[in-house]
């Protein structure tokens, strides 16, 4: 007879491989890691300190998601990234938040107000409590990509569509790989209602005008393409001297 697992360890290894794996992701997303870095299950396991097994789940996880590829004999490498997933994840993720804001604006309330307010001073206060440390801060950062993604999550939330809000947190992570390689001080200045596109989207959404809404959703991923393209890609090389 086969060896009877016991069901505490497993649970056990569980919640660590669940650890493990959040953290290694949010090095993934914040950009402590960059693509083509190779990660190895042992220096993880050493690092969060726990055993292989609920490391190499983790990373078998992260794996199947698309964040890292597994290697034999190397490791784990965090995947590269290119302009063809850049522009198919933007296509994808406009289509999906313009629905989501066209059903926000068609369900919006008071208390939904109420809620963005609230969401909006808590933001400004913890930005306040940042503002003294440096844009490249592990911390700030983090924390930026949080508020940005919170006033995104909320939008979906007050859409009321659960399935949409999952489809739409799981392509905010893949473009935050993107972020990640953009120096600090592009992606940590502006969150939440700071950020002038979130201001217009959300005004058309409070405003319960669909089509305002999908246009100024529209205008605010074009806008992040365009920035993220221009900093990705490398500027114009001066011309050359005729011999």
């Amino acid at each position: 007879m086969g060896k009877t697992r016991d069901p505490a360890r497993s649970q056990s290894e569980g919640r660590l491989a669940a650890a493990a794996y959040v953290q290694v992701k949010a090095r993934i997303l914040t950009g402590a890691v960059r693509p083509g870095d190779v990660i190895v299950a042992q220096q993880v396991a050493a690092q969060l300190k726990v055993s292989r097994t609920p490391a190499h789940e983790a990373l078998k996880r992260l794996v199947q998601e698309g964040f890292l590829v597994s290697q034999p004999r190397i490791g784990y490498i965090v995947t590269p990234v290119n302009l063809d997933e850049l522009r198919d994840l933007f296509q994808i993720r406009m289509r999906l938040e313009c629905l989501a804001a066209e059903l926000a604006a068609a369900a919006f309330t008071d208390e939904h107000a109420a809620a963005f307010a609230e969401a909006e001073r808590e933001a400004r206060a913890i930005g306040k409590k940042l503002a003294a440390r440096p844009p490249s801060d592990p911390e700030v950062i983090e924390t930026s990509t949080q508020l940005h993604r919170r006033f995104h999550e909320m939008i979906s939330d007050v859409s009321g569509n659960r399935r949409l809000t999952a489809l739409i947190g799981t392509l905010q992570d893949e473009t935050q790989r993107f972020w990640a390689l953009i120096p600090g001080w592009l992606t940590t200045q502006l969150t939440f209602l700071d950020d002038p596109g979130h201001q217009e989207i959300y005004d058309a959404i409070a405003s319960k005008d669909p089509a305002a809404a999908r246009s100024a959703v529209t205008e605010h991923m074009r806008d992040g393409l365009r920035q993220m393209l221009s900093t990705l890609l490398p500027p114009e090389p001066p011309p050359t001297e005729e011999l």
